[in-house]
C-alpha cells in the first residue's frame, strides 16, 4: 500500500553507555508492545520557531520542537532545561531511517542521541508505555536474540551501530532497501520468525500476506504460507528463498491468499505441504484430484510438533472459525502464536459460508485467548504483543451480534441491518459485511435467540 510516510522523531537519552528504552503499552494501535525508544509523530501545526538554545538551534527547527514535545508529553522531560542546566552534554541528529512502502503504519523517522550528565528519572506517560528501563546496546540486542522482545528493524539497526561505536554522533540514512525488483520484502520483528511480505490475492485493504519462515537450524524447516499472486510474484519468492533450506510447506487454511502456486512451489522444491484434512478436501474439491499430484501430502493435527524454535517444540493448533481447516502455530512455551487468519492486522476477518462457523469462531478465541500467548502474530499486519487484539476482537463481534439480534428480531431484512450497522462501509466490503450478518444469525438461529 503506497501511503506517504509520516514524518516523526525519536530520541536515545544515553548514560554510561545505557539508553533510555520503552516498552509501548500493548493496546496501542501503532507498533504494541514493542520495545522502542520515546518519540512521536510530528503534528501538522507543528512550531517551526527556532531555538536559540545550544545544540537545539542546530538542527531543524521543527523537528527540536516536536522533540521537545514529545519528550515533555511522554518523559516529563523539559529537554531545553536540560540543556540549560547542564544535564544534556550533547544533542545529535543520529539517524535517519524511512519504512517501506508496505508497511501498514509507514514513518520517516529522525534518531536524536541525547548525551547525559547523569541518569534521569524520566515519569513515563503510562498510556503510552507500559515500562521505562536503562540497559546497554548488547543487552537489549542479546533480549531480542533470545525471542523475549519485539523490535522494528529500525531499533536493532541503530543498537547494533552503537554497540560497535558507543560514541557515534552520525549514523546517516539507514534505511534498507526493501523494495528490490527481484526478491520478496523479508523482515524479522521477532527472532526466529521471519515474515515475507507476500503480494496476494487477499482482501481489501490488505494487499499482501504474511508468510512465515521458521524453525531451528537443526530442526525442519517451515515455510508457512507462500501465496503469491502471479507469475512474477512467484518467481520473486523463489529468489528470496533460493539459497534457504526448506523441509515442509505449512499452509494454514484453503483461502487462496495463504496456497496460491504452494503445490507450484512443492514440486519445484521437491517438499511435502503439511495442511489439515478438510484443507485438502477443498482444494482438491476447488481445483480437481491433480493439484497436488506428485506431492507428498502430511494431514497435520492438534498438538503434532512440527518443528522447533530455540529448542521448544513448535505445535499445531486447530483454530476453526474463518475456514473449518484452520489451523494455527505455537511453541510449548506460549511465547507466541500464528494465528493466521483469525484477526486481521488490516482491515476486518470475514466468516464466510459455508467454510465458516461463527460459533465455532467464538470458540477459538476464547482458547487462545485463554492459552495466553505472548505475541500474537496473524497473516495480515504486524506482530502484537498480547491477546489483546483477540479480547477485542471477541468484544466486537459480540456487540455487533447484539445489534443483529435487536434488529433481526424486530423485524429488519439482512440488507436493512446492513444499511443501518455499516454506513460509510467501502462499497467493496458491502459482500463480505453481509457475510458476517449471515454468520451470525446462523449462531443465533443454532442457539434458538431468534422469534423470526
Amino acid at each position: 500500500m503506497n501511503t506517504p510516510p509520516i514524518n516523526s522523531v525519536s530520541v536515545l537519552f544515553i548514560f554510561k553507555n545505557k539508553i533510555f528504552t520503552v516498552q509501548r503499552q500493548s493496546y496501542l494501535k501503532a507498533f504494541p508492545g514493542y520495545l522502542s525508544f520515546p518519540g512521536g509523530k510530528i503534528d501538522i501545526d507543528e512550531s517551526s520557531k527556532p531555538y536559540k538554545t545550544k545544540f537545539l538551534s542546530e538542527y531543524d527547527a521543527t523537528l527540536m520542537r516536536a522533540l521537545q514535545r514529545e519528550i515533555q508529553e511522554e518523559l516529563g522531560y523539559d529537554l531545553e532545561a536540560g540543556v540549560n542546566s547542564g544535564e544534556v552534554f550533547s544533542v545529535s541528529e543520529l539517524a535517519e531511517v524511512l519504512a517501506p512502502e508496505f508497511a501498514q503504519l509507514r514513518f520517516r523517522t529522525w534518531f536524536y542521541r541525547v548525551d547525559l550528565n547523569k541518569k534521569i528519572n524520566f515519569r513515563l506517560d503510562s498510556g503510552e508505555f507500559e515500562i521505562g528501563f536503562w540497559e546497554s546496546p548488547k543487552a537489549l540486542l542479546d533480549n531480542f536474540r533470545a525471542g523475549n522482545s519485539l523490535m522494528v528493524p529500525p531499533t536493532r539497526w541503530v543498537l547494533k551501530q552503537l554497540q560497535n561505536a558507543p560514541k557515534a554522533k552520525q549514523l546517516g540514512y539507514l534505511s534498507e532497501n526493501y523494495e528490490k525488483k527481484d526478491k520478496v520484502p523479508c523482515l524479522e520483528i521477532l527472532e526466529g520468525i521471519e515474515i515475507l511480505a507476500v503480494r496476494s490475492s487477499t482482501l481489501p485493504p490488505a494487499s499482501r500476506t504474511n508468510a512465515f519462515l521458521l524453525g531451528d537450524h537443526d530442526a525442519p524447516q517451515l515455510l508457512v504460507d507462500p501465496s503469491p499472486n502471479s507469475k512474477k510474484e512467484f518467481q520473486r519468492l523463489l529468489n528470496t528463498i533460493e539459497n534457504r533450506k526448506i523441509d515442509s510447506i505449512f499452509i494454514t487454511h484453503h483461502h487462496p491468499d495463504h496456497h496460491q502456486f504452494s503445490n507450484q512451489l512443492a514440486l519445484k522444491l521437491n517438499i511435502p505441504i503439511i495442511l489439515s484434512t478438510d484443507t485438502q478436501k477443498r482444494l482438491a474439491n476447488k481445483f480437481g484430484p491433480d493439484y497436488f499430484e506428485k506431492i507428498k501430502l502430511h494431514n497435520s493435527v492438534e498438538n503434532e510438533e512440527v518443528t522447533k524454535w530455540h529448542g521448544i517444540p513448535v505445535r499445531v493448533f486447530e483454530i476453526p472459525g474463518h475456514d473449518a481447516g484452520h489451523l494455527g502455530l505455537a511453541p510449548d512455551s506460549m511465547k507466541w502464536f500464528i494465528v493466521g487468519d483469525l484477526i486481521q492486522g488490516v482491515g476486518t476477518v470475514v466468516i464466510p459460508s459455508p467454510e465458516g462457523n461463527m460459533a465455532s469462531y467464538f470458540s477459538t478465541l476464547e482458547k487462545i485467548i485463554a492459552l495466553n500467548p505472548e505475541v500474537i502474530i496473524p497473516s495480515h499486519g504486524i506482530p502484537t504483543r498480547s491477546t489483546h487484539r483477540l479480547k477485542e476482537t471477541l468484544k466486537h463481534r459480540i456487540k455487533r451480534e447484539s445489534q443483529i439480534l435487536t434488529l433481526y428480531n424486530s423485524g429488519f431484512s439482512k440488507q436493512e441491518i446492513l444499511e443501518k450497522l455499516y454506513l460509510g462501509i467501502d462499497p467493496r466490503l458491502k459482500k463480505l459485511a453481509f457475510q458476517n450478518i449471515e454468520s451470525h444469525i446462523l449462531k443465533l438461529h443454532g442457539e434458538n435467540k431468534l422469534i423470526i
